[in-house]
């Protein structure tokens, strides 16, 4: 063997040497290290539930509708003398907005006034003469002359009622000549001219819909309705609404009533809310989302992600006193990317945030606590 193949065959040993010992350093001095690191990652991460408020909002469709709309028509025929307002102008209950020629109903109502004038003379006179034979006895007058003043006096009595009640019916009608506004609201389009005849048959004169206060009207399903209108008074249901720029109107609805039966062929129940509406931004027929605000207390938020869904209901993995564990929620609804469940859970019962096999279910696990985690 040549000197130079010794050489070599002398650094390979060398170098094989070097190696096993700095690898059994390396396993004196990192050894344990490594083990722990393994043990660790094996731990599975709990959190301890969050028990807090939460509000869920549900989203519906809405329709806008006036309580009050109606189309000013007259009571009485005439030429129509005089309009008081334009279209869109809001009015008053009671506001006069159109005036029929009066001539004919002042002279009918003079000429009634005038009457009941005479016919209360006419009365008085028969009333004194009837007490006055009366007083006087039948030595007197006969019983028939009696019969007859009184017969006279009931007659004058009963012509009185009449004139009154012709003189009222004047006045109504003289009354009818001012068309006015039967409640507050905003009018339409104003379909007359000064001059035209109209009658209780003529078209629409100008048509009035009530703004202040409004009603949406939405649908909900029988399950809907029974988890949030099934309550009196309940004061943790708010409801809002969204207008069609995005805006949230500032009034909160009030719940009036529902449909008294369910629509067969969408299986849905009508909801009546009843706004405010000071400023007009809802418009009757508008479309609008309707934003109905439940709050839950002591509940928890779980992360969607964390949710098990199986036929028999919706679960999570726990851990209690070591043991892994399904517990099955109560869910009453989603917001943002949590479930909203109810607060169901031991004291000391942990929920599990990462996935896990149910193979090992029932039995004891190593698991770490994450503070202040989300859940």
């Amino acid at each position: 063997m040549s000197v130079l193949r010794r050489k070599f065959i002398w650094l390979i040993s060398i170098a094989v040497i070097l190696i096993i010992a700095v690898y059994g350093v390396y396993q004196a001095t990192h050894g344990n290290q490594i083990y722990e690191i393994t043990q660790t990652a094996q731990d599975i991460s709990v959190v301890k539930p969050k028990v807090q408020n939460a509000v869920i909002t549900h989203h519906y469709i809405g329709q806008v509708e006036a309580i009050n709309q109606t189309d000013i028509v007259p009571y009485i025929s005439g030429y129509v003398t005089e309009i008081a307002v334009h279209g869109g102008k809001q009015v008053k209950k009671g506001d006069v907005l159109a005036v029929l020629k009066q001539d004919d109903y002042i002279a009918k109502l003079a000429a009634a006034d005038a009457e009941l004038f005479a016919l209360k003379t006419d009365f008085l006179n028969s009333k004194i003469k009837y007490e006055r034979m009366k007083n006087s006895g039948e030595d007197v007058y006969s019983p028939q002359e009696l019969d007859d003043a009184k017969s006279a006096f009931l007659a004058s009595a009963g012509n009185l009622e009449q004139a009154r009640a012709n003189l009222l019916t004047a006045q109504i009608n003289f009354d009818y000549t001012y068309l006015k506004a039967p409640f507050d609201g905003v009018l339409g389009n104003i379909a007359v001219s000064l001059g035209d005849y109209v009658s209780p048959q003529s078209r629409n004169l100008m048509e009035l819909v009530q703004y202040n206060p409004i009603r949406v009207v939405f649908s909900v399903t029988d399950k809907e309705f029974l988890n949030h209108f099934d309550k009196k008074d309940d004061k943790n249901l708010v409801v809002k609404v969204q207008l069609a720029n995005g805006d949230i109107l500032p009034q909160n609805g009030e719940i009036q009533y529902t449909a008294n039966v369910i629509d067969k062929n969408t299986n849905s129940l009508a909801v009546y809310a009843e706004f405010t509406n000071p400023d007009n931004r809802l418009i009757p027929n508008a479309y609008v989302q309707v934003l109905l605000e439940r709050k839950y207390e002591n509940v928890v938020l779980i992360d969607k992600s964390l949710l098990i869904m199986t036929t028999d209901g919706n679960y999570v993995h726990t851990v209690l006193n070591g043991i892994l564990n399904m517990h099955k929620l109560h869910i009453y609804g989603e917001e943002n990317n949590y479930i909203v469940a109810e607060n169901n859970f031991a004291d000391d019962e942990y929920i599990v945030k990462e996935t896990v096999e149910n193979a090992i279910l029932g039995e004891r696990v190593p698991y770490k606590i994450i503070e202040n985690a989300e859940q």
